[in-house]
């Protein structure tokens, strides 16, 4: 093996615990980004070889490169390909580019650029159909891989995301969840593929969080927030967007206090070390925060002493700081009622 390959592929004790959800969530989407631009700019040498793979990571790789360049971070549509395309690696990318000859290289990051081409539905050529209600009832609840397509799955889940309507596929996907062993202090464990389709999996579930019923609802806080926000969910939006409505009959004071309270009784995960995946549950940190965020202190400086009472010094440092701000910020504002109605 080649010692391209093993920069990017040997997990060792002071990297982050390989095949996390954290882990394939490491990568900043400006560095992703970067990265697809620069293979772009050496399409031409890489064609040489004539190579039918590369040429088939470029079918990917081009429409990939001219939409990634009008994603905007802000955009909550824009979210969900950001998140998936960030699940490229820029390293990978840059060892392909340096030596392309390389065939796990090569193969690696063809896989990549397919799975992500079908997620983000990037694709000069969909020459598929996304399944259908019975289709993903059989794949999703019955367990049936016999009409299983990576692609396709992929491309469908981008499809459901993208539905205006109510779609009934969106709730088979939620049926498929399981809820966390809340006795496992490890870190659930992803491949790449399983990992991006989770990633999808968590965008769709949060945009259709109004569309459930509140036992629904309480099954997602106190099971897949944290993990929506590491997947680049914009959790605060969909959540934002339920308690400032001004709508007849509805109690925004009421939900306001139920989904504050669904997540302090959480028993969702946070990694509070970032290589061996040890972790606390939110129940657990919640209390904490809210005795030191009322001491009297500035409650931004106070915010941040907590967080870095966690991660500092610790690799990914900025990575983890910025998904736990994310949460404490999230709680927050909803024990002071920003959401609501002015």
């Amino acid at each position: 093996m080649s010692e391209e390959v093993t920069t990017i592929n040997t997990s060792v004790s002071d990297e982050p615990v390989e095949n996390s959800l954290y882990f394939y969530c490491l990568d900043n989407w400006d560095d992703v980004k970067n990265a697809i631009d620069l293979l772009i700019e050496n399409e031409d040498k890489l064609l040489e070889s004539g190579d039918k793979v590369v040429e088939k990571i470029f079918d990917y790789a081009s429409p990939l490169f001219l939409n990634g360049s009008s994603y905007e971070k802000e955009n909550i549509f824009d979210a969900v390909d950001i998140a998936s395309t960030s699940f490229i690696s820029p390293l990978l990318i840059k060892e392909f580019i340096k030596n392309p000859s390389n065939q796990i290289l090569r193969d690696r990051l063809a896989v990549q650029m397919s799975l992500v081409g079908a997620a983000t539905q990037n694709m000069l050529k969909p020459n598929f159909q996304p399944y259908n209600m019975d289709e993903m009832l059989q794949i999703m609840i019955e367990g049936n891989d016999k009409i299983y397509n990576n692609i396709t799955f992929l491309y469908t889940l981008r499809d459901v995301f993208d539905s205006e309507a109510i779609d009934e596929r969106a709730a088979v996907i939620f049926s498929s969840l399981q809820p966390l062993d809340i006795n496992n202090v490890e870190p659930a464990f992803y491949f790449w593929e399983e990992a991006l389709e989770f990633n999808l999996i968590l965008h769709i579930i949060w945009k259709n969080f109004v569309l459930f019923g509140s036992q629904q609802q309480e099954f997602i806080l106190k099971n897949y927030l944290f993990s929506a926000i590491v997947a680049g969910v914009p959790v605060e939006y969909w959540l934002k967007s339920i308690l400032s409505a001004e709508v007849d009959g509805f109690d925004n004071n009421k939900i306001n206090t139920f989904f504050l309270k669904t997540i302090e009784n959480s028993n969702e995960r946070l990694p509070i070390n970032t290589v061996t995946g040890e972790s606390r549950k939110i129940i657990e940190i919640l209390p904490d925060y809210v005795g030191k965020i009322y001491s009297g202190e500035i409650k931004t400086l106070t915010q941040e002493k907590f967080i870095e009472s966690f991660y500092k010094g610790q690799l990914a440092e900025k990575k983890y700081s910025g998904w736990f701000r994310s949460l404490l910020q999230l709680y927050y504002n909803l024990r002071s009622g920003a959401y609501l109605p002015r």
